[in-house]
């Protein structure tokens, strides 16, 4: 079934489009004004000197440095230049989807477009220059060049094409797991390249995954020049010391019986992440060892495979564990890793900028609405769930098939964190947030909408968020 919008396009001329390029271009130099230079983490030290010094490793994303290099060789150095780039893409893309409602003539959604730009969540991350935000404001842009086209009925050029593409491409490589994200983003934005059966298209899906998880290696490594770090050992490292502190083993591989009391007497293991064994002045040692191939010991990946193998059960465990901390289901209201920070870190490069009034408020602000259920990426699964339900039962139209693509790509990227996920921060799940609200106005723009599906899906999230201020309000405190 599909929905003719036509009789919709004759009011284009009358929507307010110059009230919304007005709009973007004043909240992005409000942005600007307010946030720049931008905040410098930990993460982006770390890049900034690989760019600086023209060696790269894959602990952080070569793509990400890489850029940075080519900004630098531009003589244009420290973080006002990401800050910029990442601030001009979440606003452009915002600014592109609103101006596709309004001229589609949903002016509603299209001012609610732009106040979503507003959400403290994830406004506290745009000034702060790390993968996390450079994924989210690329798939943004992406997203944007799409809606303006589509909402409007208009054939999609060849440079818009290419656009989204190589925004796409980065957002996949920018951050590890964001070809769970990217791959039925795009999937769907081509409709799945004509399959109609859902067993064909999960093969494209799987295939696609695959395709992507196997380039990202060699463009990483040969056209980056990246070396190997051993990032890729973290994952198998956490897996092993969960699989033998839930078993429990008398020692996960690699450690003596004696090594694995005195770390579960410093507490290592804890299911929020992997840190404590990264740390060389708490249980990096004991983490080297684990996953350590010297000596003549096993590959760490084939011992990975093969304790899980033998201990589904334990894996299971501490898998369904991690997964509660990184949801924050029933885990406490101030669970730690939430806000963005409000100053950067201190550097040797002068980068980033220091804590401001608006800086520190904003932050204020974000960490009491995270301390809510609006703080668990556990509602907010269940809110897009019911938000793509809904839009199932909704009559094809342009808007409909968007936010569908959204909430697909939202949730995959969501149930990968049962598998592939080492830590609880909740900038993780920044795309979620996000994309739960860019299909919600979406939603708003269709015409047909199931109003007994959008009822049901409404009640259930406000359960959801009943049961997560309960369980979070008599959680037991988090070991980190």
């Amino acid at each position: 079934m599909t929905y003719d919008r036509t009789h919709r396009i004759g009011i284009d001329r009358r929507a307010p489009l110059l009230a919304i390029a007005l709009a973007t271009l004043a909240l992005f130099l409000l942005c600007c004004w307010l946030m720049a230079p931008g905040i410098a983490a930990y993460d982006t030290i770390k890049q900034y000197e690989q760019a600086l010094g023209g060696h790269y490793d894959d602990w952080h994303p070569p793509i990400m440095a890489r850029l940075w290099a080519l900004m630098l060789w531009a003589h244009a150095s420290g973080t006002s230049p990401m800050f910029l780039l990442q601030a001009a893409l979440y606003w452009g893309g915002l600014g592109l989807l609103a101006g596709g409602l309004a001229r589609s003539g949903a002016r509603v959604a299209a001012w609610a477009a732009l106040l979503l730009g507003l959400s403290p969540i994830t406004l506290d991350w745009v000034p702060v220059i790390v993968k996390d935000t450079q994924m989210i404001a690329a798939l943004v842009a992406a997203i944007g060049i799409v809606a303006w086209h589509r909402l409007q009925a208009r054939r999609m050029r060849w440079w818009a094409v290419g656009a989204i593409a190589l925004l796409l491409g980065y957002a996949a490589l920018v951050r590890a797991n964001g070809v769970f994200a990217v791959v039925p983003l795009a999937a769907m934005l081509v409709r799945w390249g004509g399959a109609r059966r859902w067993w064909w298209r999960a093969v494209l899906l799987l295939a696609g995954t695959l395709l992507a998880i196997g380039v990202s290696g060699p463009i990483n490594h040969r056209l980056f020049g990246a070396e190997t770090s051993g990032v890729a050992n973290t994952l198998p490292l956490f897996d092993l010391v969960g699989i033998a502190h839930d078993a429990p083993l008398v020692a996960p591989p690699g450690l003596r019986p004696e090594e694995w009391r005195d770390a579960q007497k410093l507490h290592c293991y804890t299911p929020f992440y992997w840190d404590p064994f990264g740390d060389q002045t708490r249980c990096g040692a004991m983490g080297d060892e684990i996953v350590s191939d010297d000596d003549g010991q096993p590959n760490p990946l084939r011992v990975w495979i093969a304790t899980i193998a033998a201990h589904p059960i334990a894996y299971a465990e501490h898998r369904l564990a991690h997964l509660n901390a990184t949801l924050r289901i029933a885990t406490p209201a101030d669970e730690k890793s939430a806000a963005a920070p409000a100053k950067s870190d201190a550097n040797a490069y002068a980068l980033g900028g220091p804590e401001t009034r608006f800086s520190a408020a904003l932050k204020a602000l974000t960490a009491a609405i995270e301390r809510t259920p609006l703080g668990s990426p556990a509602v907010w699964l269940v809110f897009i769930a019911g938000i793509g339900w809904t839009l199932l039962g909704t009559a094809r139209q342009p808007a409909r098939d968007l936010g569908l693509a959204l909430a697909f790509s939202a949730m995959l990227m969501t149930a990968s964190f049962a598998v592939v996920s080492i830590a609880s921060d909740l900038r993780y799940h920044l795309w979620l947030i996000e994309a739960a609200g860019l299909a919600a106005v979406l939603l708003g723009d269709c015409r047909g909408i199931d109003t007994r599906r959008l009822r049901w899906s409404l009640a259930t999230t406000a359960v959801a968020i009943l049961v997560s201020f309960l369980l979070r309000a008599t959680a037991a405190p988090m070991g980190y």
